[in-house]
């Protein structure tokens, strides 16, 4: 039990420098520690269990073989999240649902100047439901903030630099996703109570 305990307080880039003097066992510690992390964005963002597991994986496969090229320049979980979020949106872009388009969202985006208390909706456990069905709802470029940054907790500048954009689009994209599901939940709690 000891080693357990050690091997715990090792952070990514001792368990990447192993991992590239050959002792790739500890390729195993870093899948373990983000495995739940990027199956849940996986989710989040595919929408299907089944197809999550599959994207995750592929995941993990995919950064055991670019690992030798991470350069260090981002930390090791905002690269992660990364191909996570590139393996999703391919996902996606293959199993495109029709007659969903950005702009007719953004439309009713800017129809609206409400906002949306996410964090309590997320907290809220009898909400979960209606915050799903809305943010199943939201086209991928707002889904992808909504999720990278109440799901994943991570800050306007990593979200930045997964999805390869400026800060300030960041947070205009989050914005307007926080009006598009507070118009999704109202249309959503009005039809499912009486």
């Amino acid at each position: 039990m000891p080693r357990s305990a050690k091997t715990e307080t090792v952070d990514d880039d001792e368990l990447i420098a192993r991992v590239r003097a050959g002792e790739t066992r500890f390729f195993a510690q870093l899948v373990t520690r983000y495995a739940d992390p990027v199956f849940a964005m996986s989710l989040r963002l595919i929408g299907d269990r089944a197809e999550a597991e599959d994207v995750a994986q592929e995941v993990f496969l995919r950064v055991h073989r670019a690992l030798p090229a991470f350069k260090g320049e981002a930390k090791f979980s905002t690269w992660l999240y990364r191909i996570t979020w590139n393996m999703c949106a391919d996902w996606r872009r293959k199993n495109r649902r029709p007659g969903r388009t950005s702009s007719s969202l953004e439309t009713e985006a800017d129809q609206s100047d409400g906002r949306v208390n996410l964090e309590k909706k997320v907290i809220d456990g009898e909400e979960q439901a209606f915050v799903q069905q809305a943010l199943d709802g939201l086209d991928d470029i707002y889904r992808s903030v909504v999720i990278l940054h109440y799901y994943q907790k991570l800050s306007y500048e990593q979200i930045a630099s997964i999805l390869e954009v400026p800060v300030k689009t960041v947070e205009t994209r989050l914005y307007r996703a926080r009006r598009q599901l507070r118009l999704r939940l109202e249309k959503i709690g009005q039809g499912g109570r009486r």
